[in-house]
């Protein structure tokens, strides 16, 4: 019987994963001294206890009788991360396995998941196969300095798109956040890939806006100048290419980082990159600038993000053109603060995916619309220069049984020039001024992202 784990069962679920993955270290002659990060070294009740009570993560375990044998969790979202899928030795090769697998694909759907990912040992070429056999497809690999193993990333998708069915009948869709291979280090599909699916969707054209320096870029910050923009740019080139051959517009666009905030720039190019061989020692204040006076628009990345890594939360209203106020990759909760927080000040929003990998693209994806269609760079940016307005679509279903807002990471402002801390009342008040819920609320008022979008 498979059911969801209970607090008190923290202590049998380390139990069970530990001792099942310690069978694929002896097998692959991983020890805690050589590899102190492996699952059967590095689970334990604090991991889980934190997975369980902060992350929210859903726990699922297979019982014979009263005895846990099997267990997974699930990091829930659009794309839906499957972890430490575990079944004791001594219960294998009796289905156990492909049923907490299927168990788990049902309910990443019902958690709003399309798409399921996990990683394993890259050398586990046994393990590799029973997962393709589900149906996952083995979609790259990463070396971290810190494993002594590399990592395979498999992905499989769990809902077929919907047919596409634009409201705005002869518009012009546009997806402005996108990451290849090539040039994010985070992502999973080559540039070359992209541009017939985004055609067969319905899209007019797309931005590629991979991570550049001082974010998660693939290409090594070691290389000469010259040579890192050449490899930074790949990914954007080879989509740019497959898209002129089937008459689709690809452009060019850039995502940089500071301390977790970060920054879509347009409008500028391969030039622009090459002349300032001094990003790399750049503050936010003088990327700005630059971008301005090459005549390029800055848009600040989901905003309210709140991940692992992210240790404050930076919010940085002036001499920007706007915000992404829907960003499809990230929670609703932090997408409804940046949209209440786009309102209070008068920000411009527009929407995207952050997509990292071919299976998310669908009916969940967000953008933006125009009257008429975008050029080139140079042509969005003197749009959102102009504050022409693009119209966004987003899906509703990204939002369906929200509950209060709630922050839980300090929160920086930049006024006048200086950060100020912002307290939460002052983010409370924005929420509530804008007719949405924070806190312990159950839920949000019917249509509360719409009427706020339309306001935008």
């Amino acid at each position: 019987m498979i059911r969801e784990i209970k607090e008190t069962e923290i202590k049998d679920c380390v139990a069970v994963i530990r001792e099942s993955f310690k069978t694929v270290a002896d097998d692959l002659g991983f020890t805690p001294e050589n590899a102190p990060r492996f699952t059967a070294f590095a689970v334990d009740e604090e991991r889980l206890n934190k997975q369980f009570h902060e992350e929210h993560r859903p726990m699922f375990g297979y019982f014979e009788g009263e005895k846990l044998i099997g267990y997974y969790s699930l990091a829930t979202g659009k794309t839906s991360e499957l972890n430490n899928l575990a079944v004791l030795p001594a219960y294998r090769h009796q289905g156990i396995g492909g049923q907490l697998l299927e168990h788990s694909f049902e309910k990443a759907v019902e958690f709003g998941g399309t798409v399921m990912r996990i990683g394993i040992v890259e050398e586990n070429q046994v393990l590799r196969k029973w997962y393709e056999a589900h149906g996952f497809e083995h979609v790259g690999a990463h070396k971290w300095p810190f494993l002594p193993f590399t990592v395979g990333m498999l992905m499989k998708r769990l809902v077929e798109p919907k047919p596409w069915n634009p409201s705005e009948s002869g518009l012009y869709r546009y997806e402005t956040h996108l990451h290849t291979v090539e040039g994010s280090a985070c992502g999973v599909t080559s540039g070359r890939e992209y541009p017939a699916i985004f055609k067969e969707r319905g899209y007019d054209g797309i931005f590629i806006t991979d991570h550049f320096f001082h974010g998660n870029t693939r290409p090594s910050r070691e290389l000469p100048w010259p040579e890192y923009v050449d490899a930074y740019m790949r990914g954007y080139e080879e989509a740019k290419a497959a898209g002129d051959a089937i008459g689709f517009k690809v452009f060019f666009g850039i995502e940089e980082n500071f301390e977790g905030d970060e920054y879509l720039l347009y409008g500028v190019d391969r030039e622009f990159l090459l002349a300032h061989p001094e990003i790399p020692h750049w503050t936010r204040e003088e990327m700005i600038i630059a971008v301005h006076e090459a005549g390029g628009a800055v848009m600040q990345a989901h905003p309210f993000r709140d991940r692992d890594y992210i240790k404050k939360i930076h919010l940085y209203p002036e001499d920007i053109e706007g915000i992404e106020g829907i960003n499809t990759a990230n929670t609703a909760n932090d997408n409804l603060a940046a949209l209440c927080y786009a309102l209070h000040f008068g920000l411009m929003i527009q929407a995207g995916s952050d997509t990292h990998f071919k299976y998310a693209i669908d009916h969940m994806n967000a953008g933006i619309l125009y009257e008429t269609p975008i050029t080139s760079e140079q042509d969005y940016a003197q749009r959102l220069l102009r504050r022409e307005k693009p119209k966004i679509f987003l899906p509703d279903e990204l939002f369906a049984g929200m509950e209060g807002i709630k922050i839980k990471l300090p929160v920086e402002i930049r006024k006048n020039g200086a950060w100020e801390d912002l307290s939460i009342d002052e983010i409370e008040a924005w929420v509530q001024a804008a007719g949405a819920n924070f806190g312990d609320a159950k839920e949000q008022p019917e249509g509360i992202v719409r009427k706020i979008v339309d306001q935008l």
